[in-house]
């Protein structure tokens, strides 16, 4: 069992955005979201691009990806299961047999169907049943419709947005799936996505004068974050302090009345704001993982540090910041300072479910158990599908010595909502207490949580599974 401090300011979206770029318009609004500021090698490439000298471009300044081998975690669950009827049939018993094939055969019903019409709303609708293998099997088909499907790492290719927002979900896909090693093998061409073959400048004939990254910016943070998910947190951090550096360029650019790449065009004032007000709003998010990254490396210096300097911002909800100042203080031991910080961040406005947070997750650190269900379940009433909560808890109940109640609090949640409360923080808590349990009781416990998963959820994380197999 474990509780949940969550510092984490960005909360992100359960998926990634399915949606693919449309519009070809060259607009402010786009030229705003597009904007980048293109390292000295790639101006060079673009500027010859655009004054149509036919100049031949390098491939190690072409991002050329592919389709990689991948993981079928449908397939390893199944293979998985068949292991534990061997094993385990005399044993445990037919009932817990036939729960388990019945899991199997949800599987194999739900994500393995292959899709014999790749397109956009099947992707959509693979999300969010979270049948997450059969979207990664989906966006390779799509892919290769690009000519950037299987075996075409390193083949020189072109770039739309739409590719590249395909690439983003597909690596978003494979992150959440904890597909790490994939992940990285098919972001490496993409580096942090500055060659020139990214922007819009390097095919005139086909977006006119529209200039930017065709990437977005949140394919260019997932990049920069990935490293972190795959245990390399160091390279994350140096990734994301370049990402706040051309950020900063750009916001310096803007503020000397120029574009933010950099070039002479002249914009009106309300749109000079307009773009201030948007790459502000995006530092602010890449300081947030930097934050993020800090505590991982549990670097609580400088996460305290940024966290200060974004408190010290006009545009940043303070009371936000200094309730997660005080919960990383109570990371980090540091009782009264956290309790300073939650005084604070009162003062400036927290109330209802996060103030209830914060007192609960102070009264745990005091030892105070019960204050601390009281107040969770207070925080829960008013947000019954923060999940966060929920965990934290059924943790206090736990260490109250009412285990049973605890056991109830999850198992109610995910009956009531399954599709969106079978999350893997949830479910290991669930697990965990079922261990607690009788063995046999446990385990019955547990295959039926596994059908409810197989049921609702096509692909189970590797750690949920490993949990119920325990």
């Amino acid at each position: 069992m474990f509780f949940e401090v969550s510092v984490n300011l960005v909360r992100g979206k359960q998926s990634p955005d399915t949606h693919l770029p449309r519009a070809t318009t060259v607009g402010e609004e786009y030229r705003r979201k597009d904007a980048w500021v293109p390292m000295e090698r790639t101006r060079r490439v673009l500027a010859a691009k655009a004054s149509r000298h036919s100049l031949k471009t390098d491939l190690e300044m072409l991002t050329m990806p592919g389709v990689g081998a991948e993981q079928r975690r449908a397939l390893e669950s199944e293979s998985f299961c068949l292991q534990v009827l061997v094993d385990e049939e005399e044993e445990l018993g037919e009932p817990i047999v036939r729960c388990c094939r019945e899991a199997r055969e949800s599987c194999r019903r739900g994500s393995l169907t292959p899709s014999l019409t790749p397109n956009e709303r099947r992707l959509r609708e693979l999300v969010h049943m979270g049948a997450y293998g059969a979207a990664i099997n989906h966006t390779a088909m799509l892919l290769s419709f690009h000519g950037q499907g299987r075996g075409r790492q390193g083949h020189p290719t072109i770039h739309t947005p739409q590719s590249l927002q395909l690439w983003y979900i597909r690596i978003a896909l494979l992150v959440k799936t904890k597909s790490l090693a994939v992940a990285q093998a098919e972001a490496q061409p993409f580096s942090q996505l500055e060659k020139p073959d990214i922007f819009y400048q390097y095919y005139p004939e086909m977006y006119g004068g529209r200039t930017g990254s065709m990437a977005s910016f949140s394919f260019r943070l997932l990049l920069a974050e990935l490293p972190m998910h795959a245990g390399k947190p160091k390279d994350a951090l140096r990734r994301l302090f370049c990402m706040w550096a051309a950020i900063k360029r750009m916001l310096n650019n803007l503020k000397q009345g120029v574009c933010e790449d950099g070039s002479a065009t002249e914009l009106e004032e309300t749109d000079r704001a307009e773009s201030l007000k948007l790459w502000r709003s995006r530092e602010a998010k890449v300081i947030y993982s930097i934050i993020n990254c800090a505590c991982y490396v549990k670097d609580y210096g400088l996460a305290m540090e940024l966290l200060a300097q974004l408190i010290e911002r006009e545009d940043t909800p303070k009371h936000m910041l200094l309730s997660a100042l005080g919960r990383l203080n109570l990371q980090t031991g540091n009782i009264a300072g956290a309790e300073i910080c939650f005084n604070e961040a009162y003062l400036f406005g927290s109330s209802g479910v996060r103030e209830l947070v914060d007192r609960g997750l102070f009264a745990t650190a005091q030892g105070n158990f019960e204050e601390a269900c009281a107040c969770f379940q207070q925080a829960s009433s008013l947000d019954p599908s923060n999940l966060m909560i929920l965990n934290n808890w059924a943790v206090c109940m736990l260490h109250d010595g009412r285990m049973q109640e605890a056991i109830s609090v999850l198992e109610t949640a995910i009956s009531s909502k399954p599709l969106e409360n079978l999350h893997e923080s949830l479910v290991l808590n669930l697990c965990s207490l079922y261990d607690l349990q009788s063995s046999k009781k446990g385990i019955m416990k547990k295959f039926a949580l596994l059908r409810q998963i197989s049921k609702y959820s096509a692909d189970a994380p590797t750690t949920i599974l490993e949990k119920l197999y325990g």
